[in-house]
């Protein structure tokens, strides 16, 4: 059965080989406060991922609210994008079940669509937001802070189970972590609502671990943001995501297989160079590893290595949403190679 070790194989895959990762964050000032997505790309390539995020971000906005706009489409479409964070306003997950189920999921749901339409493979998460410092007073059922995260943790998760089962970076949810683990810790901006500094710091560290099921310790961090705080926020994040990651669909995303596609191909080596023939099934995409730092994509190529010595060479083949891999070993020599005829006519 494929599961993390697999997802996370695939996401470190596309970073190495992709000029870019590229992470679109939809949502509104939750999202572009602090430039989130900057704050995330830079924690993500402090790291040794090839990231490029971007926004689409407008204050007050619901997920309806972008559906109705033509820019939403055009951003949608302006780039192969191969991650999405979808976050709605404050309090429109954490609403009663059957406004969300009305008035946010069939929105979510049009957003989805069009983002497979033009990216058939992307990955898809939930951007889970958090309670206001003290909760929301004009609403009995959410006027104390715990009340009103209970209510956008529940949000969230009918909003996946309601759209496919789509993994949630459980934003929130760290943050209640961080929260009661370090009060003296302000993740709140002046109005009790939205994030300061820390709290977009604790949202990127959320999305990375989310996103390669490890910790983003030892990962950049803003200016604004004291080191040893820092480490106290990645620590969280990544112990409260590696530790639901199930409750949260994010085992959910299965991209590469070992399995099901038969991969085979053969090496010619001489005098430092080698030939390929691939064997395999046809793909898409085909992506090479020398094991010397190079890369090919080529179906069948040759490659010239600087040095002898031991290298293993990986085939990565894509086909539809998947990408399936073979490795082999060689030996490479710095002395010519002659062929049995070649060295009966030297012998003379």
């Amino acid at each position: 059965m494929k599961n993390c070790i697999t997802f996370l194989f695939c996401s470190l895959f596309v970073a190495s080989f992709a000029q870019y990762t590229n992470v679109l964050f939809i949502g509104n000032s939750y999202t572009h406060m602090n430039n989130l997505s900057k704050i995330y790309q830079n924690l993500a390539n402090s790291k040794g991922k090839n990231v490029l995020a971007d926004t689409l971000a407008v204050s007050g906005s619901s997920l309806q609210g972008h559906t109705l706009r033509e820019n939403t489409y055009k951003k949608i479409k302006s780039r192969s994008w191969d991650y999405v964070f979808i976050q709605g306003y404050s309090r429109e997950l954490s609403r009663d079940s059957a406004v969300i189920a009305n008035q946010t999921i069939p929105y979510a749901q049009q957003l989805i669509d069009s983002l497979k339409k033009y990216n058939p493979c992307i990955n898809i998460y939930y951007y889970m937001t958090w309670g206001y410092a003290d909760g929301f007073k004009d609403s009995i059922p959410e006027d104390t802070y715990n009340l009103m995260q209970e209510r956008i943790e529940k949000g969230y998760l009918q909003l996946s189970d309601a759209t496919g089962k789509y993994p949630i970076a459980p934003v929130g949810m760290v943050w209640k972590q961080i929260r009661d683990l370090y009060p003296e810790l302000n993740l709140y901006a002046t109005d009790n609502a939205h994030p300061s500094p820390y709290g977009s710091y604790a949202a990127a560290c959320t999305f990375y671990t989310s996103i390669y099921k490890e910790s983003s310790d030892k990962g950049a961090f803003p200016k604004k943001v004291e080191d040893t705080l820092a480490i106290n926020i990645q620590k969280t994040a990544s112990d409260y995501v590696l530790s639901y990651y199930t409750k949260y669909n994010l085992d959910t995303l299965q991209i590469v297989s070992t399995e099901d596609l038969k991969l085979d191909f053969t090496i010619q080596e001489k005098w430092l160079s080698i030939s390929i023939n691939n064997h395999s099934p046809l793909g898409e995409k085909y992506v090479w590893e020398f094991g010397d730092g190079k890369t090919s994509k080529k179906r069948n190529p040759k490659h010239y290595y600087a040095k002898a010595g031991k290298y293993s060479v990986t085939l990565f083949i894509n086909k539809g949403c998947q990408w399936y891999k073979a490795k082999k070993t060689i030996n490479v020599s710095d002395k010519v190679k002659y062929s049995n005829r070649e060295q009966e006519i030297r012998k003379g």
